[in-house]
């Protein structure tokens, strides 16, 4: 370590920024705040260098935080800086690192979906690390024809993987006026389509390698995008005629993957709000399923993008047996999102987030 530096008539002092790249990285190693980590990548470029996305402990359990972003002062795009609230906190930070656009944003885990308001841009980036992956854009999509125009759009986005250590990323999407299904690799020229499916789907998530995805009528298919037939759709579940499972087209339905078994839950609404969820939950192996009410010590994370379940521990501030779940684009000016208790079904308010009736927040997992 270098001797620090002396100056007549003061005091000693050191120059932080002459720290040994291997100390650094050690202490960077050893920060589970992502908010310190954000900290310590801006004191300097030697302390940025050692930062890295490695150095970073991503299996440390953590509080996800909602992502917003303003709209503009006449409300008609999203232009600005990202927000972040931390809610085990209750505290909102930004970061200067992620670039903005009017446009469409999606999140899986900690990697958001960019696609541009004419939607020829589109990339993965990353609120923390400077990196862009650029996707094919929209219009290599099939059009659908609308009496107002064509409409080609994406509505729900997972990973495979993490971008930065999957070599054989694949970004999987529910896509277009029908929300069929899609994926595409980086460095493809276009959008791969899967075939056809007679209902939309309303979910889709990534597991043991296979694209799975829920439809209106909670029915589960799979793809195996990695195999010699990636386009072909193949039905795991159908609910049976008397399952006596209440639901309607109108109701939001997710699909979430929970130690190995598949969580399909039903968000019921009266007038545009969130009023109760239903759980069904699933086990592929041998086909049975049945409607649980209580989640135990894990809690259920539900939006307009990303949907996901973790365990509650000691380490990470969590209300057990709860579904904390975020707005969607409505045609309306109502603001839903909250935190559903399946002992009582009452539901809470998140507490310090301003919402939004412009774009509705997204979960970002800062371990992925």
């Amino acid at each position: 370590m270098p001797s620090p530096k002396r100056s007549p008539d003061t005091e000693t002092y050191f120059d932080w920024a002459e720290l040994p790249v291997e100390l650094s990285a050690a202490i960077a190693k050893r920060l589970v705040s992502i908010h310190d980590y954000i900290s310590f990548r801006g004191v300097c470029e030697s302390w940025r260098s050692a930062a890295t996305f490695e150095n970073f402990d991503r299996e440390y359990p953590r509080f996800p935080w909602l992502m917003y972003v303003d709209g503009d002062e006449e409300g008609k795009g999203i232009v600005g800086v990202a927000k972040f609230l931390n809610m085990s906190e209750n505290k909102t930070y930004q970061t200067t690192d992620f670039p903005l656009g009017p446009g469409t944003y999606m999140s899986c885990r900690g990697w958001i979906l960019y696609i541009s308001e004419n939607m020829v841009d589109v990339n993965l980036t990353h609120p923390v690390w400077r990196i862009k992956i650029e996707l094919p854009c929209l219009d290599t999509f099939p059009a659908y024809k609308l009496e107002d125009g064509v409409s080609r759009f994406i509505s729900k986005m997972v990973l495979s993987g993490s971008p930065t250590t999957k070599t054989d990323l694949v970004v999987m999407v529910i896509w277009g006026e029908g929300n069929q299904l899609g994926f595409s690799r980086p460095g493809d020229s276009s959008w791969t389509v899967l075939a056809s499916w007679d209902d939309p789907f309303s979910d889709i998530i990534y597991h043991n390698g296979r694209l799975y995805a829920v439809d209106v009528r909670r029915r589960v298919v799979e793809c195996d995008i990695h195999g010699p037939n990636p386009g072909q759709i193949l039905q795991a579940f159908s609910l049976p005629k008397d399952h006596g499972f209440s639901f309607s087209n109108k109701d939001l339905c997710y699909l979430v993957e929970s130690s190995g078994k598949f969580l399909i839950v039903s968000r019921h609404f009266s007038n545009y709000k969130t009023v109760r969820f239903q759980i069904l939950e699933l086990d592929l192996m041998d086909g049975s399923h049945k409607e649980i009410f209580r989640l135990g010590k894990r809690a259920l994370f539900l939006g307009f993008n990303t949907s996901f379940c973790l365990e509650c521990s000691a380490s990470v501030n969590l209300n057990p047996d709860c579904i904390y779940f975020t707005d969607h684009p409505w045609p309306r000016t109502l603001l839903d999102h909250g935190v559903y208790c399946l002992l009582n079904g009452r539901i809470k308010d998140f507490g310090g987030f301003p919402g939004s009736v412009h774009a509705p927040p997204l979960w970002v997992l800062p371990s992925f």
